[in-house]
């Protein structure tokens, strides 16, 4: 199917790079008008360049999202340059890992507020929006971040857990509030996915998973037994769903994008 965005407008959180590029280039794709996000703007631009090269129109709004001013800026951009907003994708997040004795107080605040007030921050910023009188017959739609690791738990991965889990939640509670307004909110489980922050650590590298660790984490996937983990299109196609009018009557959900290794 084409064009099941046509006529859309989204703000991609953390999409300079990774999943959220291959969510940005799949809505593209389908016609919709996105906002590039990443809290370095050198991503930023240079997915935009990308996607603009293939007939995008998309624009550039750096952003740390758990910055309330910054936040509301990139809002206020996206209807500046497009008139409107009617997807969020609260794509943005991080981890760091450490084993929970070893855990300080910064490590955890750092990886909640990332992740959970980032996921918080955007909604709010994005329902000044939504929630307009002249808008209530409408469809719109937020989908956020969750992870397998939110669902299950991991070793080494509190803080992030705590984070993951508490936006499945969240999304509960927004669908219940919203739905009156038609703001369908859902959430995505991702597993082990291809980026940046799964890819081989080696020295120096801040983000990164240990060989071993990532050999274990793609075996446990059935449809890619020794070959491959999770693309960020397989994501992408997920979050099209999400975000398209095939799921208007879909509200308050979590699907599990990890390619069965948690059936």
């Amino acid at each position: 199917m084409e064009n099941l965005l046509k006529g859309k407008v989204a703000i991609i959180t953390g999409s300079g790079r990774g999943i959220g590029k291959g969510i940005a280039t799949l809505f593209v794709q389908q016609g919709c008008k996105v906002t590039i996000n990443d809290i370095d703007p050198k991503p930023c631009e240079e997915t935009v360049a990308e996607l603009k090269a293939l007939g995008g129109d998309v624009i550039a709004c750096p952003a740390d999202v758990t910055n309330v001013e910054q936040v509301s800026k990139m809002v206020a951009d996206t209807v500046a340059a497009f008139g409107k907003v009617d997807i969020l994708v609260n794509n943005a997040g991080t981890s760091r890992d450490a084993l929970i004795h070893k855990m300080d107080d910064k490590l955890l605040r750092f990886i909640i507020d990332v992740n959970l007030k980032g996921t918080h921050v955007c909604t709010q910023a994005v329902l000044a929006e939504f929630l307009k009188e002249d808008r209530d017959l409408e469809f719109k739609k937020i989908v956020n971040f969750s992870s397998t690791t939110g669902v299950s738990g991991n070793i080494g991965q509190a803080n992030y857990a705590i984070a993951k889990g508490a936006i499945i939640s969240y999304t509960k509670s927004c669908a219940r509030e919203l739905a009156r307004h038609r703001v369908c909110v859902n959430a995505l489980a991702p597993g082990f996915v291809e980026t940046r922050m799964t890819a081989e650590k080696k020295p120096g590298m801040k983000l990164g998973m240990p060989a071993a660790i990532r050999g274990i984490a793609i075996n446990a996937i059935p449809f890619s037994r020794n070959k491959r983990g999770g693309l960020p299109e397989d994501i992408a196609r997920i979050v099209l769903f999400f975000s398209c009018d095939l799921s208007n009557w879909v509200t308050g959900q979590l699907l599990l994008g990890d390619g069965g290794a948690m059936i």
